[in-house]
């Protein structure tokens, strides 16, 4: 064999190797959006060695809107609904509630009670509910009476469930929430099944919380301004490669009366709307987490909300608040790492 016909066989052989390496790693990307899942819009981005990517990212709106059906509050057929209507009575266990129970306890403890699932006769007094089904411009809501809302506050208090792995019992005339968790389960217990079912990479976006996994390179990140006139305006950004984040605003949910913003994030001592707090976003690895803790350190004055987040070193947070008429940050040390940037 002649040097030039063992030259032009080595680049053969590179060649085969290289489209053969090319043919056992390929993969496919896509991007689909569900309009109606967890009252939000939920997109997923996510690659594969499927070309059938997209029949495998329906499998986990699917996936996705078994959480739903458990911990819809309005939903008759929920389990949560089920036990708003149990009369007192002891109501058999559901293993992903109990999961929640567990965190929705921890928060109450972090917080000295101001995180409190059992919240919902308060949120449905405000009309929050109606926002969700209607929209708050064609509803004309205005603040409860406030004899209303101090009768309302006697059915508020976690301390009196009564919960193990086999059944939850609760007062009769008070009922519980999730809505301050659920969607950050769901969220992270998707990105499990799309590891488990051989997802290369995804990234999972229900507006106000999102989850990433299987990523080689960072993603930028931008928080909405929560006094944004219109359109997409931003406040700070900051990178995250695998992990969650969630945030919490006043913005999300809220109507005005006389000028004066009223939203959804309910003082369970006081029975109004936290004062002075926009937002709080989160970032932790669990979803799930990232999401409970946005809220409670939502209902937390701010120097005490991050002062509570070292119970959580692997959790960051940024939160924007009024001081003097003006927005104004505080930010856990870490977001440096994350490489944050002020947009103000």
């Amino acid at each position: 064999m002649t040097k030039k016909e063992i030259i032009s066989l080595i680049l053969l052989i590179v060649v085969v190797g290289y489209g053969a390496w090319t043919w056992i790693n390929r993969s496919y990307s896509e991007t689909k959006k569900d309009l109606d899942l967890l009252d939000t819009v939920v997109t997923i981005s996510a690659t594969s060695k499927s070309k059938d990517i997209g029949t495998q990212i329906d499998s986990v709106f699917a996936y996705i809107r078994t959480f739903e059906d458990i911990f819809d509050d309005y939903n008759p057929q929920s389990w949560v609904y089920k036990v708003n209507n149990s009369q007192g009575k002891r109501y058999p266990m559901n293993p992903d509630a109990y999961e929640l129970l567990c965190v929705a306890d921890s928060l109450y403890q972090l917080t000295d009670g101001a995180f409190d699932i059992t919240i919902k006769p308060l949120y449905d007094l405000w009309g929050f509910s109606k926002i969700n089904e209607y929209g708050a411009d064609t509803l004309n809501l205005a603040p409860p009476d406030s004899m209303l809302i101090k009768e309302t506050l006697k059915n508020i208090g976690f301390n009196r469930i009564r919960y193990n792995k086999q059944y939850i019992k609760i007062p009769q005339g008070m009922q519980i929430t999730f809505g301050a968790l659920a969607k950050g389960y769901a969220l992270e217990k998707a990105r499990e099944y799309m590891e488990n079912h051989k997802f290369i990479s995804g990234i999972i976006d229900c507006t106000s919380g999102m989850t990433f996994f299987g990523h080689k390179h960072y993603q930028i990140v931008s928080i909405k301004h929560p006094r944004a006139n219109a359109g997409m305006q931003t406040i700070g950004n900051f990178k995250i490669k695998n992990g969650s984040l969630s945030t919490s605003g006043d913005y999300q949910l809220y109507f005005e009366y006389n000028g004066q913003r009223y939203h959804h994030i309910l003082n369970p001592f006081t029975g109004y709307p936290v004062e002075n707090v926009y937002s709080v976003t989160v970032i932790n690895p669990s979803a799930t987490w990232a999401d409970g803790l946005s809220t409670a350190l939502f209902l937390l004055p701010p120097d005490q909300a991050i002062e509570a987040l070292k119970y959580y070193p692997d959790s960051n947070a940024v939160i924007f608040y009024q001081e003097n008429d003006q927005i104004v940050s505080l930010k856990t040390l870490g977001m440096k790492a994350l490489d944050w940037h002020d947009e103000q």
